[in-house]
C-alpha cells in the first residue's frame, strides 16, 4: 500500500490483475494515493480503506447488473473507466481530472507524467444575494432525444466558462452514472451525478439526481433531500427551475432541449420571471420539440437554435463582460 501522501486524492481500484500495477504507477506518480486495489468483485470491502473516489476500469466489461450492483454498495462516488489508462496526455489529463472532481478536490494534483494545462475548477468571484459570492447557474433541461442534445451542446462548449450547467435529464436511476460516463467523454466538461452534498464550481456539469429532491442555497451548495419528487417526472424539471430561481434569481439561466410534454415551461416561466434567460433547442433539431415548445408558450424565450449554436452563444455571453450572463 502507498504511504499516506498530504492532501493527495485518495483512490480505490478495482482492474484486472495485469492492470494494477500500471494503473497504480500512473496514479501515484500523478500525486494520488491508491489505498485499495483488486478485481472487480462483490460485495465491497469495507469502506474501501479510506478511499474519497473509486475507480472501476472496465476493460473486462463486467455486465450490468455486476456495475449496479457496485454504483448501489460504493460509499463514494464511482469512476467507470473503458479507454485504460490511454497513451496520450490528453487522455491521461482527463482521467485525472474526473477523479479530482468527483473526490470534490478543487485544487490540481501535481505529478511526473502530465501536464496538466486545464483550467481548475473555481467559484467566479461575483458579488450578488447581500455580498455572498455566487456561480453563475445553467440548467439544462431533457427529456427524450435530450441525451444525443446535451453532448453536441457539450462537445460545441469550451471546458473553461464562468459558469455551473446543471442537468435535468429525465432518466431512470439505474442509468445515470452510466450517463454522466457518455458524457463526460464527449467533451472538456467533467460530469457527476449530485452527491449528497456538493459545492456547485464552475466548468462542471452536474446532474440532478432521478431518485430525490434537492436543495439550493444562496452559497452555492447543492443538497439531496431524501424525498421523491412529486409528480410523475424524474426528476421534476419544473421544481429544479424554480429552485434555481429562487436562489440564484437573475445569475440563473436555462437550456430547455428535445423531450415530450410540457415539465419544465412553468419553471421557464419562473426563471423568466426572476430576471434569467430562456433559451430552447430548435424544433427542427430535435428527436421531440413538445418541452421546448412548452416553454415558447409559457415566456418569453430570448433565443432558439441547433445545440451547437446555443452553445456558441453561451460563450459569446460569457466573453461579453457583463455583469451577468442575461
Amino acid at each position: 500500500m502507498a504511504e499516506g501522501r498530504q492532501g493527495a486524492v485518495r483512490v480505490a481500484l478495482l482492474a484486472e490483475q495485469g492492470e494494477r500495477s500500471e494503473f497504480r504507477a500512473f496514479l501515484e506518480g500523478e500525486g494520488m494515493e491508491v489505498v485499495l486495489d483488486g478485481g472487480f468483485c462483490l460485495p465491497l470491502p469495507g469502506v474501501l480503506n479510506g478511499a474519497e473516489v473509486l475507480l472501476v476500469n472496465m476493460s473486462d466489461r463486467p455486465d450490468r447488473n455486476q456495475v449496479q450492483d457496485v454504483l448501489e454498495q460504493s460509499p463514494v462516488p464511482v469512476l467507470l473507466n473503458q479507454g485504460g489508462i490511454g497513451s496520450s496526455a490528453t487522455w491521461q489529463r482527463r482521467l485525472v481530472g474526473k477523479l479530482q472532481t468527483l473526490a470534490n478536490r478543487s485544487e490540481p494534483v501535481t505529478g511526473s507524467s502530465v501536464h496538466h494545462s486545464r483550467p481548475e475548477l473555481r467559484v467566479v468571484h461575483d458579488r450578488d444575494n447581500g455580498g455572498i459570492t455566487m456561480p453563475w447557474l445553467v440548467v439544462l433541461g431533457a427529456s427524450i432525444g435530450g441525451p444525443q442534445a446535451v453532448a453536441r451542446f457539450l462537445q460545441a462548449l469550451p471546458g473553461d466558462l464562468p459558469v455551473v450547467l446543471l442537468l435535468a435529464q429525465h432518466i431512470s436511476a439505474a442509468y445515470q452514472d452510466l450517463l454522466a460516463e457518455q458524457l463526460d467523454r464527449c467533451s472538456a466538461w467533467p460530469v457527476a451525478v449530485l452527491g449528497e452534498a456538493q459545492t456547485l464550481e464552475t466548468g462542471q456539469l452536474w446532474i440532478v439526481p432521478s431518485e430525490t429532491h434537492i436543495d439550493m442555497d444562496r452559497d452555492g451548495a447543492v443538497r439531496r433531500c431524501g424525498r421523491p419528487w412529486d409528480s410523475a417526472h424524474r426528476p421534476d424539471i419544473n421544481t429544479v427551475l424554480q429552485r434555481a430561481a429562487l436562489t440564484f434569481g437573475r445569475r440563473c439561466g436555462t437550456i430547455i432541449f428535445s423531450g415530450l410534454g410540457q415539465d419544465g415551461s412553468l419553471g421557464c416561466a419562473t426563471i423568466a420571471e426572476y430576471g434569467g434567460f430562456v433559451w430552447t433547442q430548435s424544433s427542427e433539431s430535435c428527436a421531440l420539440a413538445g418541452m421546448p415548445e412548452a416553454a415558447r408558450r409559457a415566456c418569453k424565450v430570448e433565443l432558439s437554435g441547433t445545440p451547437e449554436q446555443l452553445a456558441q452563444m453561451l460563450v459569446q455571453r460569457c466573453q461579453s463582460g457583463s455583469a451577468h450572463i442575461n
